[in-house]
This record gives structure tokens, C-alpha cells and sequence, in this order.
């Protein structure tokens, strides 16, 4: 059908004017990716981890904390999401994992909202399988499920922990909240080697092992007598023919918690020196995005007349 003709001269200068910023922005655009690279280089010449998301998210909040107008938050982060997985690429030839699971398709789309569609992603049958990725150096990082209580086989017993090839968690997906649903069925954590840095506003997990006759009410007190916030606590399920005696526990606490510092050194001396005590990294805290929606009273806005 051929295009219907208008005589807007107001149209045709905006119209100009949204060119002549297009082709500013892919200028700029190019100008970052070269300079990134370049940045890319010189943490390879230094041994520093390329992929860092603490400072990935400082970025974003920064950029939510001077937005304003019209476009959402949420396409805000979007749009830089897909620039900096576009750029990761360039960098290191990130690869990504993602853990299937026929009952949540959704850390599929929540993978590739976070690392973009240009980074290569494959699907594995299972979390243990994506780890065992990880583990043998074939790709990054794994998209697994956020942890649920009393699984046999939870991924997160399998992190190596306190071994030269040990993983940790460092991104929790989605990486937006929305304000009406802050706790969706369908969140993923991003497991791998890098390491877990502060973004100044963070969650971290600690792994406990220990005897079978610490409880978990147990461990959520001591946690709070040390000054931290427990957010959700989960437990591996010992079979009921078990002559295991040890339990294993992933604790999730508000805050930035590492192997060393002294609150976990202090949560730690809470139990028995048997008990082993592990912090197998965490999440920066995700952006929860303004809505702007219509008021329930106004109409739906009707396709303009022909």
C-alpha cells in the first residue's frame, strides 16, 4: 500500500532532528565499544576480572537515579543491558549457560534480558549439568534457579566450595523489580568464577554444614546476633534412610558478607568448630522501576481515525 501523503513541515523538522540524534548516538555508541576494548585489554594485562557486576550495577542506578520523561525505567536498563553484554562479547567471548526447567521457561528470557541477545547462550537439562560447564572452564556463567528449601540435589551443594575451582554466585535476575510484584515465582541466580564484589548495596549467602542437631532456628539467630539480616534460609533433604549426620544450609542475608571479614568470622564462632561456614557470594540489589500507568477510571486510547 502506498504511503499516505502529509504536508507537516513541523513533522519534517522533527523528524530531521530525531536523525541527526540517531546518528550522534551511534557515534558515541562505537566511541564507547573502542574504549571498552581498550579497557578490556589492559585487565588482561593486570589479571583483573573482565566482567565485573557490581560496578555494572552501580552504573545502572546511577543512570535510573538522573532519569526523567517519558521512556520507562524498565527499557532504561534494557537498552544498557543489551550495550553491555554487546560489548562483554567483544571482550572475552563470554558464553552462558542457562539451566532448563520445563516448569519455569522463564530463566531462558531472564538470561537473555540480562546478557543480550548477542551473547552465545545454550541450554542444559539441568543445574548440576550447567555447573559441571562451569566447573570444566566451557563457558562463564551458568542461569540456574533461585534456591528452593528441601531439595535432595540442590545445585548450590555442588559449588566446590573451598577448592581451587570453587564458583560463586554473582547476579540475581530479573535485574528489575517491578513494585507490584516483588517477589516473583520466576527469579535465577548467575553462578560462576568470577568473583563477588560490593555495589554498595548488596545480598549475600552464607553455606553452612554442619550436625544434624543444629536447627535452622539455630542458624537464623546466630545470624541475627552478629548483626545480620537473614532474607530466606533453605536446606538440602537428607533421604529418610540416611546414616549422613551432617546438614547442609544456604542462608541468604542483607548486606555484603566475604570469607574473612569480621562478621563472618563472627557468625562462624556462633557453632561448634566442626561446623564449616562458607560465603559463596551474592547479588547487587536490583532497581525497582517507577510505573507510570493510566488511571483506572480513564479510557483505553482509541486508534486514531483513518
Amino acid at each position: 500500500m502506498a504511503q499516505k501523503p502529509y504536508h507537516s513541515e513541523k513533522l519534517d523538522t522533527i523528524r530531521q532532528k530525531i536523525d541527526e540524534l540517531d546518528t550522534e548516538i551511534h557515534d558515541t555508541l562505537v566511541e564507547r565499544a573502542e574504549l571498552v576494548l581498550q579497557i578490556g585489554d589492559e585487565k588482561r594485562k593486570n589479571n583483573i576480572e573482565v566482567v565485573q557486576p557490581a560496578r555494572e550495577a552501580r552504573m545502572i542506578r546511577r543512570l535510573l537515579k538522573k532519569h526523567k520523561g517519558s521512556l520507562p525505567e524498565m527499557a532504561v536498563v534494557r537498552i544498557w543491558r543489551e550495550l553491555v553484554g554487546a560489548v562483554s562479547l567483544l571482550q572475552t567471548g563470554i558464553k552462558v549457560v542457562v539451566a532448563e526447567n520445563e516448569d519455569r521457561p522463564e530463566h531462558w528470557d531472564l538470561a537473555k534480558d540480562y546478557f543480550g541477545s548477542c551473547l552465545p547462550m545454550n541450554r542444559l537439562p539441568s543445574s548440576l549439568a550447567a555447573l559441571g560447564v562451569i566447573r570444566e572452564g566451557n563457558a562463564m556463567f551458568a542461569v540456574v534457579p533461585f534456591p528452593e528449601d528441601n531439595e535432595e540435589q540442590p545445585w548450590w551443594d555442588s559449588l566446590g566450595t573451598g577448592t581451587e575451582d570453587a564458583m560463586q554466585i554473582s547476579v540475581r535476575l530479573p535485574h528489575g523489580d517491578d513494585p507490584q510484584n516483588l517477589n516473583p515465582d520466576y527469579r535465577s541466580l548467575v553462578v560462576g568464577k568470577t568473583g563477588f564484589d560490593s555495589s554498595d548495596e548488596d545480598r549475600s549467602f552464607i553455606l553452612i554444614q554442619c550436625d544434624q542437631d543444629v536447627s535452622r532456628a539455630k542458624i537464623v539467630s546466630s545470624a541475627e546476633d552478629v548483626g545480620l539480616k537473614p532474607l530466606s534460609l533453605s536446606s538440602k533433604r537428607e533421604p529418610v534412610d540416611s546414616v549422613n549426620t551432617e546438614r547442609k544450609h544456604l542462608l541468604e542475608v542483607d548486606g555484603y558478607v566475604v570469607d574473612g571479614s569480621e562478621v563472618a568470622q563472627l557468625f562462624k564462632g556462633k557453632f561448634e568448630e566442626e561446623t564449616q561456614v562458607f560465603c559463596v557470594g551474592g547479588y547487587p540489589v536490583p532497581p525497582t522501576y517507577s510505573k507510570t500507568i493510566l488511571p483506572k477510571s480513564a479510557p483505553m486510547p482509541s486508534a486514531p481515525a483513518e
